[in-house]
């Protein structure tokens, strides 16, 4: 998989950019406002259809769009992409009500409007930047997003299963804070049909997140320990809110998929049966993938505990390089590899280790620095290198093809 061809129209920082990529990628160069940081979230919205910088939408869209010609604001990304299956364009295009001030957004696949749902997948791609530190770091909610964007983007029926898990979620959340008074029988007929529709769709996300990781961990190991000489093994746990015993766990990735949630299954309903009290009690649904956690362990001890930042921050990049081979893997396709600023903070031992672990990788890169020192390597000759200097790029290499108006 390959972007052959990216176009930004009134995003960020830039005004008008369009700059076709050679099939290794691009070394890019920018100090902190430069631009650079923005380029990868573009690709990453093509991917995904989310930014995984911005909390609000708005600032997605160039300050002074539509200002000269009296329009609303309004931005739009494009990526031409090469596929195992072939040529595909993606098109997002972003524009604000004047009455609402709220963003909406549209998407075109092919030239043909589409869903979310339609669009994610078609492009591929595997993202470190530096708030990733946070996978070890911070909250459960952003490592089940993780495990979210990395199935949803290899297997349609994952991202369909967590669209009606969130909407069923919602609904049944909503019916538990207004049933606690209610007679026991009353609320079982309620409750019944959100039950079995929440034990449906959370069985397949949980299954289908075990199955990815038993295979996904080992590449996680292999990728940490190529990256450091110390002998620290770097594993994961997955810690359900449903108890699946650990022999059953390991079973799931050999069982036919039927069984695996059939036995995960019946295990969910007997504890949504088991705790209604309290769930009622609370007010909310407090078992299934929602509520779940993925740890990082250093030799069998949490990572967020016992680690120092540099191996937080290694651990995090050997997991990037565990999901592109997971994903390759997964899809018979190489994502694009995007790597925002992942040298900086890494001494000279552990940068030499991850180069040598990237020129393996048959996969298209984007690496960002802030110094063009970082990114100035005989392994990354192959890539061109441009600069960019307050949203507009300068050449530093004759393959690439750029146009581009003023910030």
């Amino acid at each position: 998989m390959q972007i052959t061809r990216l176009e930004l129209h009134q995003f960020r920082c830039f005004r008008q950019l369009e700059l076709a990529w050679v099939p290794a990628g691009l070394r890019l160069v920018g100090t902190n406002g430069s631009g650079k940081t923005s380029i990868v979230e573009a690709l990453a919205l093509l991917a995904t259809t989310k930014s995984f910088r911005a909390p609000a939408e708005r600032t997605l869209i160039h300050r002074a769009s539509g200002q000269d010609l009296g329009l609303p604001p309004s931005a739009r990304i494009a990526g031409h992409v090469e596929t195992r299956t072939g040529h595909h364009t993606l098109e997002i295009s972003l524009l604000v009500d004047p009455t609402t001030a709220q963003v909406s957004k549209r998407y075109r696949r092919d030239g043909r409007p589409v869903r979310a749902m339609q669009f994610i997948g078609t492009l591929r791609v595997v993202l470190f930047s530096p708030q990733d530190i946070e996978l070890v770091t911070g909250g459960p909610q952003g490592r089940r997003r993780f495990l979210d964007l990395v199935l949803a983007t290899i297997d349609s029926t994952y991202l369909r299963a967590l669209a009606h898990y969130t909407r069923i979620l919602e609904h049944r959340n909503s019916l538990l804070k207004h049933l606690s008074n209610q007679q026991q029988q009353s609320i079982e007929e309620q409750l019944a049909f959100w039950d079995d529709q929440l034990v449906t769709y959370g069985t397949y996300l949980l299954v289908a997140r075990l199955r990815f990781l038993l295979g996904w961990s080992y590449d996680l190991s292999e990728s940490f320990a190529r990256l450091t000489a110390r002998p620290l093994s770097l594993t994961t746990r997955y810690v359900s809110t449903i108890p699946l015993p650990d022999p059953l766990a390991r079973e799931l990735a050999h069982l036919d998929l039927a069984e695996a949630q059939a036995a995960v299954s019946l295990r969910y309903r007997q504890l949504l049966a088991q705790r209604r009290k309290d769930e009622l009690r609370r007010g909310t649904t407090l078992f299934g993938p929602h509520r779940d956690d993925l740890q990082w362990l250093l030799d069998g001890e949490l990572l967020a505990a016992v680690g120092s930042r540099g191996l937080q921050r290694l651990a995090v990049i050997a997991t990037k390089l565990a999901e592109i081979a997971a994903v390759a893997r997964a899809t018979d396709d190489w994502p694009v590899l995007l790597l925002d600023d992942a040298l900086s903070e890494l001494d000279g031992d552990h940068r030499q280790r991850l180069l040598a672990a990237l020129a393996m990788l048959p996969a298209q890169k984007l690496l960002t620095a802030a110094e063009p020192s970082i990114l100035q390597h005989p392994t990354l000759d192959s890539l061109p290198l441009a600069r960019l200097v307050d949203g507009t790029i300068v050449l530093e290499s004759s393959m690439l093809n750029i146009r581009q108006t003023g910030t």
